[in-house]
């Protein structure tokens, strides 16, 4: 791939890295005025939500085959033109039905993009520049999600709900005219074939998961929804075992360890830290008595940390081991949560955003590193693949933190609100919560001590290099 070609993937992966997660920020500001516009109730509202995460989640793994196998320009550049049409189309709702199925499209489509944006980073940016690469796109995400609350309220505010996806859809379409120009349209024939009844049971398993998690404090529904979509996962993988053309193929896990090391360390780092937020944000307002504003300054910490250094850390990567970078961050990280274990009412601010700064550093160095052990471990043809795998991990981690904080909540303080009338309860909630995610950071980093200890073999360390040339994407 020329050098114009490489500029413009890496444009149109940042652009669509920084639209997605701001997306997601954004319309969670939004859902009260489009509530009241609407009519709708509080479960009509957390689905405009989960069933966008839900849509991505499920269909990743799918994905990701299918771009291996017909090619990962067209069905990265049909995911941006899709997700483009669909926010656009998002402005035009006329009730809350519409803006959930919309929702749905819209995760669907954005399914499309994350399986495949980290595979075509791999396949056009050499070994060299692939750390700093992928350090931007990471950076794209952490602008995307600090920036999306800020923006979508002063949206909302000044011009109306319905002007944040009209005007989010100019990204995403600049970022469809780069890819145009610029990456192939048409999908490649395969003699491969593709596992339709695993992609339904896994598509069905990751959404009953997700739907299930977000849903544990609604009753025996979402706890049963949780069961079903662990028991429908165990099952696919039983059936991939057997399959004559698996959508995963386990050997990969089992042959290449180093890609099954960063997979689990991968899903572990968020389901160790992605809750952190939601705990000190509700901290912040009913224990310490911040305004939402003031609270947002102080949450905003982080993100900003992790879209200042995560160029700089994955421009490190190019130049230093992986994975002692990646042990690095996940170490920061774990300090970081602890130091959460330890706050209490009394502790000061300044604490605070000592904390949120450990962990920004910590992000920094882990996700630029990890994701290259990720794409490097595999061979080129298994880049959408390990590119899925990734995202799904991501995603699957974000919804085990926020269950192991529910299952907390419902524990301690039952059906009680979080208001400062209740705040020694709550403390109780975010001590033992943050115990328990500090644990899994524990395990993150004896996986990643392994990892650097044990030593890869002459085609394993070789294959990154390799890579670039010999993709056939490239």
């Amino acid at each position: 791939m020329n050098e114009s070609k490489k500029k413009a993937v890496i444009f149109t992966v940042a652009v669509t890295q920084f639209t997605m997660p701001f997306m997601f920020s954004a319309v969670g500001i939004t859902l009260p005025v489009m509530g009241m516009e609407f009519g709708a109730s509080g479960l009509d509202l957390s689905l405009v939500e989960s069933i966008y995460i839900g849509s991505v989640a499920a269909l990743l793994l799918p994905f990701g085959r299918l771009a291996d196998m017909h090619g990962r320009q067209p069905m990265f550049r049909l995911g941006v033109l899709l997700y483009a049409i669909t926010t656009f189309l998002l402005g035009f709702a006329h009730n809350i039905e519409t803006v959930i199925l919309l929702r749905m499209a819209q995760g669907i489509s954005g399914g499309m993009g994350i399986a495949t944006n980290m595979a075509l980073l791999t396949d056009s940016v050499p070994k060299e520049e692939r750390g700093r690469a992928m350090g931007l796109a990471v950076a794209a995400v952490y602008v995307g999600l600090s920036a999306g609350p800020y923006v979508g309220g002063l949206v909302t505010t000044h011009l109306g709900w319905r002007w944040l996806f009209w005007l989010g859809m100019i990204p995403l379409g600049i970022s469809y005219i780069v890819a145009h120009l610029n990456l192939e349209s048409r999908f490649r024939a395969s003699a491969e074939k593709f596992d339709y009844f695993g992609s339904v049971v896994v598509a069905l398993s990751v959404a009953a998961i997700v739907f299930g998690g977000t849903s544990l404090g609604s009753g025996w529904f979402g706890p049963l929804l949780l069961i079903a979509g662990i028991l429908g996962f165990g099952l696919f993988v039983y059936m991939q075992n057997r399959s004559a053309s698996p959508l995963i193929e386990l050997t990969i896990f089992k042959e290449r360890l180093d890609f099954s090391d960063a997979a689990l360390v991968q899903f572990i780092n968020y389901a160790g830290t992605f809750g952190i937020v939601f705990l000190f944000s509700l901290y912040l307002q009913s224990v310490k008595g911040f305004s939402p504003h003031d609270a947002g300054l102080v949450l905003v910490v982080q993100p900003i940390v992790q879209a200042l250094l995560s160029p700089p850390c994955g421009r490190l990567a190019d130049r230093f081991s992986p994975r002692l970078l990646a042990l690095l961050g996940m170490l920061a990280c774990t300090v970081g949560t602890i130091m959460g274990a330890l706050v209490t009412a009394d502790t000061d601010i300044s604490y605070l955003y000592v904390m949120f700064v450990v962990l920004g550093i910590g992000f920094s160095l882990f996700s630029s590193p990890n994701m290259m052990i990720l794409m490097c471990s595999v061979p080129p043809s298994r880049f959408g693949f390990a590119s899925s795998v990734a995202g799904g991990l991501r995603t699957l981690g974000m919804v085990f933190s926020m269950v192991i904080i529910a299952v907390c909540i419902s524990t301690i303080m039952g059906n009680a609100p979080v208001t400062p009338e209740s705040a020694a309860g709550y403390l109780s909630v975010m001590h033992i919560s943050l115990i328990t995610l500090s644990g899994l950071c524990v395990v993150a980093v004896l996986l990643s001590i392994r990892s650097l200890l044990r030593k890869s073999s002459v085609a394993k360390e070789t294959l990154c290099v390799q890579s670039a040339g010999n993709s056939e994407e490239g």
